[in-house]
């Protein structure tokens, strides 16, 4: 068992690969009252095109594939569901699917070994009868309709499909009701016997634990199991256009106060010499500084009465480019829209800024090991990004630069923007 320590902060990631290939990351905290377990599977809503080995041609599956398979994972043959069972153990379960993966978590403060040993039994024995396929068709054609009358879904998800032309981030994780129509057992099957393969999926465990005990479990449970042969796993690659395929969309919504957002398309190549953790931490730093909730600028708009509360400022490095996007309750859009714009146009971070956004940084990474939750998040994120930890986290945060935060933010520019805007149903 391989130790990886977070240098400078003295905090241990215990971690072993089994021979399936399997990935075991495993953070115990004996001041926490209780652990949190995750099942990850490297199959989000994107991977929709995929290849195996030396297949020549690409699998195609609908939109909301993953999603799909994530909510039939739940199904039984027999006996109890998983969430009866953990619901007798006193313990909470959850399943999400991302852009990128599907988790499949348990929290719970007692029963460590049944858990467990139930998380890895129900994702690895699925179920596919057309019947339970049907069945949770109808489900999730239910949710679906409730994203399209949650005015945050449509926001979040209106955005990215007026951002991207080609990527795959354009459309619902779930699918559209004519996506899941497609989905049948078989589609389900394939991506599950090319997916959930041991050496595409990852533990992640934190909290009150015995790192020895859990690993004895895991190791137990996987070697009764008999596996398929390991395969490799092409992802079909799509170019994505720096310019937005849609720059506005207004849509009227059962709102209490208009919800806008508007996001950025800033080409990577604006952030040469410039690897993707350090690039994060300095454009966190930068929305900190100009749009978080110390800002000049947040204070002006509330202050103006602009906007009732906080701005959210978010960030992401994706392949082909990197998004900056900002939501607020308004009902000021163009006034507010102004003056991100001029903001965006003129950023300058003096040394005092940087050195407080420095102090900040370093004390938040500290604190975070209190709650296993940001924890475990983290691991997967770095799993996910760069497939391994970043030990080296604190050594980032010590070394931001002044010169090179505002050539980052010089970089920045706001010729790709798209805005979404939910206003009130007109009386």
């Amino acid at each position: 068992m391989k130790k990886i320590v977070y240098k400078g902060a003295d905090e241990t990631v215990f971690y072993e690969k089994l021979p399936n290939g399997l990935e075991v990351f495993m953070y115990p905290n004996q001041k926490a009252r209780n652990f949190y377990l995750a099942f990850n599977v490297k199959f989000g809503s994107m991977d929709t095109e995929f290849k195996c080995d030396k297949e020549k041609k690409f699998t195609s599956v609908p939109n909301g594939t993953a999603h799909f398979l994530e909510h039939q994972m739940f199904q039984e043959d027999d006996g109890v569901t998983a969430f009866e069972y953990f619901g007798q153990l006193g313990s909470s379960v959850n399943a999400f699917t991302t852009y990128g993966y599907t988790s499949y978590e348990v929290t719970s403060c007692s029963f460590f070994k049944e858990n467990l040993e139930y998380l890895l039994d129900y994702v690895q024995n699925p179920v596919f009868k057309p019947g339970s396929v049907n069945k949770e068709r109808g489900i999730i054609r239910e949710e679906i309709k409730m994203y399209d009358n949650t005015p945050m879904s449509v926001l979040n998800f209106g955005l990215e499909y007026n951002l991207n032309k080609q990527d795959k981030h354009k459309f619902l994780i779930s699918g559209t009701e004519d996506d899941i129509k497609e989905i049948t057992a078989d589609t389900l099957d394939r991506c599950y016997q090319v997916f959930y393969h041991p050496s595409n999926m990852f533990l992640v465990l934190t909290g009150n634990f015995s790192p020895l005990e859990a690993l004895g479990i895991i190791k137990t449970n996987q070697a009764g199991k008999l596996f398929s042969p390991r395969k490799k796993i092409t992802k079909k690659a799509l170019h994505e256009p720096i310019e937005v395929d849609s720059p506005y969309e207004e849509r009227e919504m059962d709102v209490s106060v208009p919800k806008l957002k508007v996001a950025y398309k800033i080409s990577k190549d604006k952030f040469k010499n410039i690897d993707d953790v350090k690039l994060k931490i300095y454009l966190d730093a930068i929305l900190q500084i100009k749009f978080g909730i110390s800002s000049d600028l947040l204070e002006k708009l509330i202050d103006e009465k602009l906007i009732p509360w906080d701005l959210y400022p978010a960030r992401e490095v994706r392949n082909d480019y990197v998004m900056i996007s900002l939501e607020m309750e308004t009902e000021y859009k163009e006034e507010v829209l102004d003056l991100i714009r001029s903001e965006l146009k003129n950023i300058k971070i003096s040394r005092e800024e940087l050195e407080r956004i420095k102090k900040g940084n370093i004390a938040n990474f500290f604190m975070h090991f209190n709650d296993i939750m940001e924890v475990a998040q983290d691991i997967e994120d770095d799993v996910l990004a760069n497939g391994k930890i970043e030990e080296n986290i604190l050594e980032y945060y010590k070394n931001l630069e002044l010169k090179e935060i505002n050539m980052v933010a010089s970089a920045i520019d706001i010729k790709n923007e798209s805005v979404f805007y939910i206003s009130k149903i007109a009386v």
